[in-house]
């Protein structure tokens, strides 16, 4: 597989399939939105990495490599973080791009593209995006709690850059910037997401994804963005079903010239 190298050695994996315009994916595991990249590969260059450490757990590289503490920061480390980024894009030869991810990577693409100047537009789907950052701050400051008191240092360190990323994102507003992206934005989400009987809402529930983005679709659509809502399906399945997401997607991209 291929790697890339930043701008201190660190070497991060990714992949690429497809040609024409670009889509980048972080990602947490090496399969994570394959299926998906795979469906939009036939009109898009889609290219898939996985970041060094980002929000919640992450499938250990055997590829990567470098000197990284992520505990280490008091701040989030956003200046590494969009680095990182640029540099796949070099690697995979791409100059400007949309910028996706679901779910905890929706959160991690969203919280990064108003601040680089090669995203031009956000593909993002289960993140209730413009909705407040306290839920989850307080989730990965309570997971991260309790895990320490559980005598599980490591497991706890996991959390330390995600409290650090809500933290940081809650004191932003980033509707200007949102709002000038001259490419495509596109949110989409199941109807069900994070309801009583979404296979997540133990998990998450509280973050009631569906309604959250609903709440806040007049000012989403003042921002640019074409909201996608895939009825009856939860956090899962508005992921799962390719076939049935990566045609909606596809027609979204095209009409936004992208």
């Amino acid at each position: 597989m291929p790697i890339a190298a930043a701008h201190d050695g660190y070497k991060l994996w990714y992949d690429v399939v497809g040609d024409g315009p670009a889509i980048i994916m972080p990602a947490r595991l090496r399969n994570e939105f394959a299926a998906l990249g795979a469906a939009l590969s036939d009109q898009h260059r889609v290219v898939r990495y996985k970041p060094r450490q980002v929000v919640g757990v992450m499938e250990p590289e055997p590829d990567a490599s470098g000197q990284w503490e992520p505990t280490s920061w008091a701040q989030y480390p956003l200046d590494v973080e969009i680095a990182d980024l640029h540099a796949v894009a070099d690697a995979a030869g791409v100059t400007d791009f949309v910028l996706a991810g679901y779910s905890g990577m929706a959160a991690l693409a969203a919280f990064l593209g108003p601040i680089s100047h090669r995203v031009i537009g956000l593909m993002i789907g289960g993140f209730p995006l413009l909705a407040s950052c306290d839920y989850w701050l307080g989730f990965e400051e309570g997971a991260r709690a309790a895990l320490i008191q559980a005598g599980l240092p490591d497991s706890a360190a996991d959390h330390h850059l995600g409290r650090l990323l809500y933290r940081e994102w809650g004191s932003r507003d980033d509707m200007v910037a949102l709002t000038a992206m001259t490419g495509p934005k596109i949110l989409w989400y199941g109807s069900r997401d994070c309801e009583p009987d979404c296979r997540m809402y133990d998990f998450v529930g509280g973050a009631a994804i569906a309604r959250n983005i609903r709440n806040h679709a007049d000012e989403l659509r003042r921002a640019g963005f074409e909201l996608i809502e895939l009825e009856g399906h939860d956090h899962i399945g508005a992921l799962a079903d390719a076939d049935l997401i990566a045609p909606q997607l596809s027609a979204a991209l095209a009409k936004a010239g992208w």
